[in-house]
C-alpha cells in the first residue's frame, strides 16, 4: 500500500514532523513501515530506527529508498507486527533477527510509529504499542482507530489529532494521533 494523494501525504508527514520537533527523542520503532514513506523523514529526528513490515517487496523498496536518500540509521526487518511483539517480549527466537545480527536490546525506543491496515491493530500488537511512552498513530479507518483508542486511552492521553482527506469525495479519512503515556 502507498499513500495515493501526494499533496496530502506531504501534509501528513509535515504534521508528524512538526509535532515531534520539540520532543526529546532516542530511537523509533515503526510497525507497518511499508516502503518507508514515513520512515525516512522520521529518521532525521531519531538516533536509530527499527522499521518492520511483512511485505518482502516493500522492505526491498524501503532499503532502496534509504540508498537513494543516503539514509543510514534505519534497520528494516521483514516481520509482521504480531511476530515483532513476540520477538520484543522474547517469547521465542526469530531467525530473521539472527540473520541480520539484530538485537532489539540495542535500541532505546522512546517512540513507536504505527500505520496499520484498515482493520487496525490486532490484540497482541495493541498490547505492545500500549507499552510505549510516545505513540504516533496514522489510521486510514476512523472506526478501527476509535476501537484501538478505547484501549490506548486507558494508559495514554491524546496530545494531537488531525484529519486528512486523502481520498476526496469518498467517506474515507486518514487520521493522525499523537499520544503520550499518562503520568
Amino acid at each position: 500500500f502507498i499513500q495515493p494523494n501526494t499533496n496530502i501525504n506531504e501534509k501528513m508527514i509535515a504534521w508528524v514532523l512538526t509535532k515531534l520537533e520539540a520532543e526529546k527523542k532516542a530511537d523509533l520503532l515503526e510497525l507497518y513501515c511499508g516502503y518507508g514513506n514515513f520512515t525516512l523523514p522520521l529518521a532525521k529526528l531519531f538516533k536509530k530506527v527499527c522499521a518492520s513490515e511483512i511485505s518482502k517487496q516493500n522492505i526491498a523498496f524501503a532499503r532502496q529508498n534509504c540508498e537513494l536518500n543516503n539514509t543510514h540509521n534505519i534497520t528494516f526487518l521483514r516481520m509482521s507486527a504480531e511476530d515483532f511483539a513476540s520477538a520484543y517480549h522474547k517469547e521465542r527466537e526469530f531467525s530473521r533477527l539472527k540473520e541480520q545480527s539484530l538485537n532489539l536490546d540495542d535500541f532505546d525506543f522512546s517512540h513507536i510509529f504505527i500505520d496499520p491496515p484498515r482493520a487496525g491493530l490486532d490484540e497482541k500488537s495493541l498490547s505492545l504499542v500500549s507499552e510505549f511512552k510516545n505513540i504516533i498513530y496514522i489510521s486510514c479507518n476512523p472506526l478501527s482507530l476509535r476501537a484501538n483508542l478505547n484501549t490506548l486511552c486507558k494508559s495514554h492521553e491524546i496530545k494531537h489529532f488531525a484529519l486528512f482527506d486523502q481520498f476526496p469525495n469518498t467517506p474515507h479519512l486518514e487520521c493522525g494521533v499523537i499520544l503520550k503515556q499518562k503520568g
